[in-house]
This record gives structure tokens, sequence and C-alpha cells, in this order.
């Protein structure tokens, strides 16, 4: 007979489940608290550690990318601080790469541990490679998208100003209505850079419209931008 899958299981472990909830709490506070941004960022961290910990020393062992109750928080969460990073443009992600492996190499190998341990009965039908493959895709883009963000939050610079025009805009169409993208050419940068836009903001635009590109150096070394678009209107 085959095991029934457990994804929408109830009774998630709370050792696990608290701390998957406390991301999504993290990263809601990034989103929407700016005063809470740095703080938010460290403790989203520090979760994933718990996390770890928790993980690797509780007794009643549970698979954590099979669970609703512990994946489902920390995808949202991590859908949420890519939603906020990308408002800025950081072409060169060399830095950050490596600020993500660190965070990598300090939580996957205790959560892959964790996932060997739990019995078959508890795992679903997905054997336990599958599951370590899922969960080392995880790891990997909660890691991206702390170190991308924290790149910004952390940073405390001015930043400096500048000129820049429009080259392209562009829209990428869907069924739940599509994205706006312009391609702006920065002084003194050999490559364009890709924003994205509003909806109002791209219809407004046209290209060969000046623009102010604000470059700073980011917390870990990998340079930003953010893009003043005419009338002072910054669009999101």
């Amino acid at each position: 007979m085959a095991k029934p899958n457990k994804f929408f299981g109830n009774s998630p472990n709370p050792a696990v489940a608290l701390p998957a909830w406390g991301m999504l709490i993290m990263a809601l506070a990034l989103v929407f608290l700016p005063s809470l941004r740095t703080a938010a960022l460290i403790l989203y961290a520090a979760d994933w550690l718990a996390l770890g910990i928790a993980a690797l020393t509780a007794k009643r062992k549970q698979s954590l990318v099979n669970y609703w109750g512990s994946c489902v928080p920390i995808v949202v969460a991590i859908v949420l601080l890519n939603f906020w990073y990308r408002r800025y443009t950081t072409p060169w992600m060399r830095n950050i790469f490596l600020v993500a492996l660190g965070f990598v190499l300090l939580t996957l190998p205790m959560l892959l541990i964790a996932e060997k341990q739990v019995p078959n009965m508890r795992a679903g039908r997905e054997k336990y490679w599958l599951r370590a493959v899922a969960l080392t895709m995880l790891v990997f883009l909660a890691a991206m998208s702390w170190a991308a963000a924290s790149n910004i939050t952390f940073d405390q610079s001015a930043g400096s100003l500048r000129t820049a025009c429009i080259t392209e805009k562009w829209r990428n169409s869907s069924r739940t209505g599509g994205q706006y993208h312009i391609r702006v050419a920065v002084e003194g940068l050999a490559e364009s850079l890709n924003f994205d836009v509003g909806r109002d903001a791209y219809r407004r635009l046209s290209e060969g419209d000046a623009v102010t590109a604000t470059e700073y150096p980011g917390f870990w070394g990998a340079p930003y931008y953010d893009v003043t678009l005419p009338k002072s209107q910054k669009e999101n």
C-alpha cells in the first residue's frame, strides 16, 4: 500500500514549524516595516540556524520539505525577499554568491542530516535523495535572497548620482497582468542596467528619456543601483 503524502498533513513538529513561521514574519517586516529591516534580516538568518538545530535535535523527526507547516512559510518568505530586493539592480553577483555559500554551509548540512533521520512513514512517497535535492534548492534560494537583501539593507552609504537615459523598454505579459522593465545606459558603465517599473511609469516613459541612477557600494562589496524617474516619481 502506498504511503500517504504528508505535505498537507496536520500536526507539524513545533520545533521545526516555529522557526519556519518566524522566517515569514521577518520577511513581512522587511517588506512593510522599513525601520525594522536590519533587525528582520538578522533574525531571519538566526531562524535558519535555529531551524537546523531544531531539526537535528528534535525527538520527533519530520520531513522539512513534505509538511506545509514548515515548507510553505519558508517558500513565501523567499518570494517576499526576492520581491523586495528586485526593486534594485545588482549587476555583479560574485560577492553575493560567496556570502550565500557561507549561509548554505552553516545551515544545509544540519538539515540534510536531520532529513536523513526522518522515518519512512513520515517521509511521504518521496525518497531521501529527492527530498535532499528539494531541500538544497530551498536553502540555496533562501541564502541568495538573504545575501542580496542584506547587501542593500545593511549598507548605510549615501550613494553617488549618475546621469543616465532609457535605451529600451519592454513588457513580459502573463495571465495576472505582466511585468514592466526599462533598460538604462548609465554614464561611466560599460553595460546597461535593467530595472523593474510600475505600469504607469512604463506607459509614461519613452526611449531616450533622461533618468538618474544612484550607485551604492553594497554592504558585501556588491555594488547595486536604484533609479529615479522623471518628475521625481520612483516606481517599484
